[in-house]
């Protein structure tokens, strides 16, 4: 009984900061921040496509000169009312594994911490989906590795020791498993020159996701992101890169082994050999 009385209460409060603070915390920022800089830096403003945006997405970071669309199998992950104005006006469901849209369709398409959400099977046809609609850029970023994976179990072994049920998006972790960086590079590799990043060490990650997930800590994420969000989409150069820096504090400095891998795929010109 008393531990369904504190499950109410966290509901009640969650569902509160949700409503007051926003969705955001930390490890959102975290995540997004080296995806946002590679956008940026991909040339004039123009389209982007975020799959597997939820109702909350990279794009609502993005300058309003950007044309964002949003694409994703459910939009309620955090409640109909949390999505952005922004991005409600152009949400389309959809799978990335076969997406409605023609070659090219987009200059620029990102897909932030999804593929770990998509079955092992249909990684690599994911992966060349998100190619396929690109013009410009496109970006993958998740988790990879085994490294990454044991850190997501210790920390679900840490929940079940509490009582608690385990997060939705962490049984999926664990349900489907992590790629390995190949699976997504030689998928992507056929498309154009690659980049690989690492984003966030193993560390760090356990430490902020396991912290975030405690009721008084996730509340002060929330409040902590608000300006640090302020500064990542400031006008000025100087606070951009001040939360830069933070950010890259907080994940440790990308020290290896990473959670997360960023891939950038530089789409080849139509007519121009494959990169393989």
């Amino acid at each position: 009984m008393a531990s369904t009385r504190v499950q109410r209460l966290r509901a009640t409060l969650g569902g509160w900061a949700r409503r007051w603070l926003g969705i955001r915390q930390l490890s959102h920022l975290v995540r997004f921040d080296p995806v946002l800089a590679l956008i940026l830096g991909a040339g004039p403003a123009g389209t982007v496509l975020d799959v597997g945006s939820g109702s909350e997405g990279i794009t609502t970071l993005l300058p309003p000169n950007w044309q964002a669309t949003a694409l994703d199998a459910d939009f309620t992950d955090y409640a109909p009312a949390a999505s952005s104005p922004r991005l409600t006006a152009s949400q389309m469901l959809g799978d990335v594994r076969s997406m409605p849209f023609d070659d090219r369709a987009f200059d620029v398409v990102v897909a932030v911490d999804l593929l770990e959400h998509v079955p092992a099977v249909d990684r690599q046809r994911a992966v060349s989906e998100i190619c396929r609609v690109s013009r410009r850029l496109a970006v993958i970023a998740c988790p990879v590795g085994d490294a990454a994976l044991a850190a997501d179990q210790r920390l679900a072994d840490r929940i079940a020791e509490r009582g608690r049920p385990l997060p939705g998006w962490l049984a999926e972790h664990l349900d489907h498993g992590f790629p390995q960086i190949r699976t997504i590079t030689d998928a992507a590799s056929r498309f154009g020159p690659i980049r690989v990043v690492g984003n966030e060490s193993v560390a760090a990650h356990e430490r902020l996701s396991g912290a975030e997930l405690t009721l008084i800590i996730g509340l002060g994420s929330r409040l902590i992101s608000q300006p640090l969000q302020a500064l990542m989409t400031s006008r000025r150069p100087r606070a951009r890169r001040a939360a830069a820096v933070v950010l890259k504090a907080i994940r440790d400095d990308d020290r290896a082994p990473t959670y997360r891998a960023v891939v950038a795929v530089d789409i080849a010109p139509v007519g121009a050999p494959s990169a393989r």
